[in-house]
Parts: structure tokens; sequence; C-alpha cells
């Protein structure tokens, strides 16, 4: 097949997701060339959105309605699609998502009405499956994916083959070969293989105890016929018809949530489901800067995945891919340029004052923390502020607020918010799951996990243990391995083709990640009590906590004119950007995309970081963090002086490490790195000052400071009411400080934290 890249590493957990999502992105400003053509208006925007929840046979899934709608209202609010053209097929709508409404639907909708020149849209969200492939087009691989719509169980015959309603890919295949247009973007969220459960995430895979062993399922001789049908169509014999699937895909742009073999995840966010890849796609492309072409998606993708990598969550490997000799990667995903501006939310429905937003490109931090207060600014078309909007409530991703600022007429349906103000949990906590595993010694497991952590400010826990249900976001599960555990592992190691990673000891008390991929470092000796193995895990659950609250800070956009970028000393190698500021260029001045993060082991790295301000000083701090969640401060380094060289002047650069400060980023061993720029418009005085004294202590007058736990969470806490300070200290006297109910702020226009991962190979 042709594909921009087959494989990159996408790694997903309920409560990691909800709690940094798309935070850790970096975005690159798009080629001019592009953004010029790609600005041309199309004669028509077409959509088809499936999306299925409920099977007959009962393996349902949970977000798929969710995915539909995080598709609408991006297509509408930030592509310009009219709501017209999109049609949507769910298990809530008038017609059922069965195989004869999908294909009718494709055809009347698609089909009979899509033109030359046209943009197309087909997703679909749902249990996917695989039927033996009649004519093969892969050596080894005698399977065909499906999707799998929600017609009754299908029927045993008297050979005893099951016959499923299923839609093959060669069907898929021919059905976008029929577009008129080659403008074409599928996504499929959905997978062939390990349906069930992972942790308290759902597969979207039909489990064979629904329909019995894959060998034994066959397509139906509808869906042979079908195929039939359209090959005679296009006037295409079966011999190039075979070719063709060789090649790729026959036009436009497609997504797969993952590999043939590997997981797609139906996950618990906070107040609702939703697929995995879908929620990070789409509140991506709320974020994206300008027509960014689709092969720079796919490399931020990538890039921003990495912070979850490092956090070790079941693999999801997407696929992109592209017709071959097409240059598709370098139009934008949907084959049109945004008609908007990014954004968090936006206005769906105004009485009064009171005002009704989608939040669907919203910061994660923000679903999880939100209790009324937070503030949005209001954008008009020309992206200049028109009013603010104090968030209420929020039901799923539907938001209710009150205006507070600007014209009673300003605000109307369709504007875009973007985050002002965001409170934080006063006493920030770690999610624990327990495990079924555990559920004999459920109580004494949760006693000790609440007793673990208590905080010394406020004397209230810092972790939350319950037994792990279908309907909670989790941080970690705790759990013991079991011969199930090591049998999951093996087979999904063993079908994603993955680097062999040690497997605990069945018996040993260890932590998992909310999809149960075993957290490294974490398992203790058989037949370790559950008190012994908490006392055990305190540390490394100091270490979480401490990365979580980091997490919290970050951002995809914000105000401040942070640019910079991440590349080796010796000058060979990548250049990973900072900020969605920043656009690398080639000898013609062409922007260009750097695909890689990787840098070799011993290698000595240098970050610059760009202020743009015309009048604004900033100040500058980076951490990085490793694999286990260590952290090191990495700038400053001069302890004698620390508030003099986080200063950023107007209009100034740095590059870090300075000559003066003598020392060197040297990266060593394999793994990710996850840089932490932080800039501000204050300086981050009570955070330094911790920093110093624990300098101090150790002698050190310029050096890096790699923190313990127990330092962790103290520079932690001393650097968020830091944050709150600047961002109150910024509130208008006419504005009642929000929230008020004691929560730290995040002002926007204060404080910006961008993360950046960089991978390091031997």
């Amino acid at each position: 097949m042709s594909a921009m890249k087959r494989r990159h590493f996408l790694q997903f957990a309920s409560s990691s997701l909800a709690a940094m999502g798309l935070s850790q992105l970096n975005f690159t400003t798009q080629a001019e060339q592009y953004g010029k053509v790609l600005a041309q208006p199309t004669a028509r925007k077409l959509a088809l959105l499936v999306g299925i929840n409920n099977y007959p046979n009962h393996a349902n899934l949970r977000g798929c309605l969710t995915d539909v709608e995080l598709q609408y209202h991006l297509l509408v609010h930030r592509f310009g699609f009219n709501p017209a053209d999109i049609v949507q097929l769910t298990d809530t709508s008038d017609l059922k998502p069965n195989r004869e409404n999908i294909l009718q639907l494709f055809q009347t909708h698609l089909l009979d009405q899509a033109k030359a020149g046209d943009v197309v849209v087909f997703h679909y969200s749902g249990h996917g499956s695989r039927v033996i492939d009649p004519h093969p087009i892969y050596p080894g691989n005698a399977f065909n994916g499906t999707l799998s719509p929600n017609d009754p169980l299908p029927a045993t015959s008297d050979n005893n083959q099951i016959i499923v309603p299923d839609i093959m890919g060669r069907t898929m295949f021919l059905l976008m070969r029929s577009l008129q247009t080659r403008n074409v973007t599928a996504i499929l969220d959905s997978c062939h293989s390990g349906g069930g459960l992972r942790g308290n995430t759902v597969v979207r895979a039909m489990p064979e105890s629904a329909r019995g062993n894959h060998n034994n399922q066959r397509a139906s001789q509808a869906e042979f016929d079908l195929q039939a049908r359209l090959m005679n169509r296009l006037k295409l014999s079966f011999e190039d018809f075979q070719s063709d699937r060789v090649a790729g895909i026959t036009k436009g742009l497609g997504i797969g949530s993952a590999q043939f073999n590997e997981l797609a995840l139906d996950m618990a966010f906070d107040g609702f489901h939703a697929g995995a890849f879908t929620y990070l796609l789409t509140r991506y492309l709320w974020q994206m800067a300008g027509s960014t072409p689709a092969e720079t998606v796919r490399v931020n993708l990538e890039r921003s995945t990495r912070t979850l990598a490092k956090r070790r969550d079941a693999t999801q490997i997407p696929a992109f891919y592209t017709a071959p000799n097409s240059q598709n990667e370098k139009q934008t995903i949907y084959f049109t340029a945004p008609t908007t501006g990014p954004a968090e939310a936006v206005v769906t429905e105004i009485t009064g004052n009171q005002v009704k937003f989608w939040l669907g490109g919203t910061s994660s931090q923000f679903l999880e923390a939100a209790a009324g207060g937070e503030r949005f600014t209001v954008l008009s078309a020309d992206r200049a502020p028109v009013g603010e909007v104090v968030y209420q409530s929020r039901s799923h991703l539907s938001g209710i607020g009150q205006q507070v600022a600007g014209e009673p007429e300003a605000i109307t349906p369709g504007m875009l918010l973007r985050e002002k103000l965001v409170g934080l949990p006063t006493n920030p906590q770690l999610k624990v799951g327990i495990d079924p595993s555990l559920a004999a010694e459920q109580i004494l497991v949760q006693q000790n996990l609440n007793e673990a952590l208590v905080s010394k400010q406020t004397g209230q826990n810092r972790i939350v243990a319950s037994p792990v249900n279908q309907t909670s976001t989790f941080d970690y599960i705790i759990g013991k391995m079991t011969e199930t555990h090591v049998q999951q592992l093996a087979e999904e190691q063993q079908a994603s083709n993955s680097e062999p990673v040690e497997i605990p000891p069945i018996g040993s008390i260890l932590l998992f990640t909310p999809t149960l991929a075993p957290v490294p470092g974490t398992d203790g000796p058989v037949g370790e009590s559950v008190s012994e193995a908490v006392n055990r895990l305190k540390a490394k659950l100091k270490t979480l906590l401490a990365a979580k609250v980091l997490a919290s800070l970050t951002v995809t956009t914000s105000a401040l004119p942070l640019e910079g970028e991440i590349f080796a000393a010796s000058g060979k190698g990548p250049h990973v950007p900072i900020g969605e500021q920043h656009r690398q260029q080639n000898q013609r001045g062409d922007a260009v995309v750097t695909a890689s993060n990787s840098f070799k082991a011993e290698e000595d790295i240098k970050i610059r970081v760009v202020n743009n301000h015309t009048r604004q000083s900033l100040y500058l701090s980076c951490i990085a963090i490793d694999d286990q969640g260590d952290m090191t401060v990495i700038y400053p380094v001069a302890w004698d002086a620390p508030d003099d060289a986080a200063l950023m002047p107007p209009n100034s650069e740095l590059l870090i490490p300075r000559p003066e400060d003598e020392v060197n980023f040297r990266v060593n061993g394999s793994g990710y790195i996850e840089i932490l720029t932080l800039v501000s418009t204050g300086s981050l005085r009570n955070a330094l000052r911790g920093l110093q004294e624990i300098a101090r202590s150790r002698g050190a007058t310029r050096d890096y400071l790699s923190l313990r736990e127990n330092e962790s969470l103290s520079v932690l806490e001393d650097l968020l009411g830091d944050v709150d300070n600047l961002s109150r200290g910024g509130l208008s006297a006419s504005i009642a400080v929000v929230p008020a109910d004691n929560r730290k702020l995040i002002d926007r226009d204060a404080v910006a934290a961008v993360s950046t991962v960089i991978e390091v190979k031997k």
C-alpha cells in the first residue's frame, strides 16, 4: 500500500488523555503556497458520518455517537460545511445504521451528488471485523477488514460457516473509486482484532464470542454481487482491481485509527465516551493553525503522541494513506482550508444572556476540573474579541454559560471561543482504579492507597482509589499480574510486531495504565502483601502525580508569542519545533516539515527560544521529564540569580544552554524525553526560590537539578501558586475574581507551557 508512513506510535489512556489531551501538541505553520491554493472555495462539501453504539449481539460500544458529534461540529464550524450537506447515520437517527442504509446513503448522498472538485468526507465509528478474502492480495494474510453495521446476528450455513452482513474493505475501495471527485477523506475509527475490554476501555472490534472464529466468517453473497456491479460500472477488470488494491487506496486520503492487527479504543473520559483516535484527531484540527498540509498533520500527531507513548499506555498506531502518485499529503486533511481560526469551543445557541456552546476543542484539564467560573473570550469572524462568557456547567460536551462582557447582541451562534481563565483543583489527585485481580483485598487496597499520599497543606488525600468500572476515568490501575494478563500482553505484542517487552511475573502487584499495559519498574516480588506493595509504590505515585500536575499547565496555543526549536549541537539531525509559530525553510525558502524527532544517544542538545513580543519581557523555564516520570530542571541553571537568568527581553532570542552556564544538555540511553517549555509575563518567583534552596542544599551554583519525588510535588505546588498569582494579577478590577472556591487560576494570556517530546536512540 502507498502510505505517508506505515507505522507511527499513538498511545492512549482514558485519564492521561483526559488530563493532557492535546496540550502537548506542536503546531507548524503551513506552507503559504498550499494555503493560497486550498483557500479557494470548492463547489460543494459533502459528508456522511456513521456512528454505531448499539449492536444486536450485545457487543455494544459507547463513544461512536460522540465521534459523529465531534466530526459534525468540526466540519461545520471550522471547515465551513453546510449542515444540510452533512448526513449523520447513528442509532438515534430516523434511519438505522444497518448495512442497507449505509450503502444507500453512500450512493444517494455521496455518489449521486459529488461532482469533480467537490469535497467528500466519510467517517465511520463502530465495530470492525474481518472475513476470509477469497482473493487475498498480501502473502500470509487471508483476511479482509470489514465495517460491522448493526444488522441482526449472522445466520449459520449448512457447512458451519458464519455469513456476516459486513461491508468489506474491498467494497469501500470500489465505492471511493466510484466518486467523481478526488478530494475525498475516509476516516475509520474501528479495528479488526482483540474485541472485548482492556481495563475499563472497550475495543472497537467485534468479539469472536459474538460471531465465532474469524476463520469461519464469510461475507454475504450480496456483498460480492455489489462488488461485481461496481467493477462493471467502473469498467474495471478483476485483474486490474486486484493490482490497484495492491498499489494503494484509489483516491484521496485514508485514515485508519489502528493497524490491521491492532486495537482501536472506545474510551471513558470525564463525563463522556469517545473514540480515542477521533477525539485526538478532531481536537487537534480545532487547534490547527491555517491550511496545514496532511503530512504536517501526520507529523504533528506523531510528535504529540510521544508524550503519551512516554507514559506507556496501550499502543494504537493509526495509518495515513494517500493515493499513489497523488501528492495528496500536500493537501489539507479535508481538501479544503479552514474557514475560521483555531478555537476551543463554539457558540451553538443564545437565550438572553445564557450561552450554550460545544466544547469539542476545549483543553482536557478544563473538562476534568471545570466547576463553574471559568472564562472564555468570544471572537468575531475577524478574530476580534467581542465579549466574554463565564462557564457554569456541562452535560457531555455541551456547555452552558453566561455572557458577562460585551454588547448584548454582540455574541451570536457560530462564534468561536478561546480559553481565558481556567481553574485547577486546590488538591490535585491521582485517580487509581483497583483491578478485579485484587477484588478479594479491595478494602485493604483502597485504605492503603487513600492513606499513601496526604497533602501537608490541605490534609487531604492525594490518591483516590476505587474499583475499576466502565464509566469512571483513571490515571492508573493497580492490580496483580494474572495468566489472563500475560496471555493478552503476549498476543498484543505478537499482533503489533512491536519490540518484546519484559512481562512481569504472575502474582506480582504492579501499576497498569487504564488499558492494562504494565507501567515499567512498578512490579514487586511474588507474594508481596498489599500494604508492602503500596508502601513500595509511594515514591512512584508521587512522581506520577507530579507529572500529572505539570501536564495540567500545558496548552496548545497562547497569546504569548512563543517560538523555538530543539536541535543537535552538531547541526546534524532534526529541528523539532516548539510552539505553533515555528517555520522551517529549505534553501528555496519553502516551508518544510521535519518528520523525525529522534536524536542519537551521547549527543548534545540545544534549545532555541524566541520572544517575539515587541514590548513584553517574558520569563523562561525548561523542565525535562524522562520515561520514568523523573524531572530535571534544565533552565535556569544559574542558581545565584535564577530570576535574572530566566528573563527574556522583548524581541530577543535565547539559546540553551548558555555558554556562560558551562553545562551541556547531553542525552543518554534510549527512550523518550519530554521537554516542557514554560514562559510567563512575570517571574515564577516562589518556584525559583524553592529550586534555589534545593540547589544550595546540594552545593550547586550552576547545574541541572534532578528533582526527587518529595521535591517535585513541593516545587510544583509553588509553581501553581506563582501561576495563580500572575493570572489573578492580570484581571481587571471590574471583573470578579473567578472561580470563587479558592481554586488556582491559569490565565492563558499570562502563562504558556508547551510540551515537546523527543526520542533518544542508541
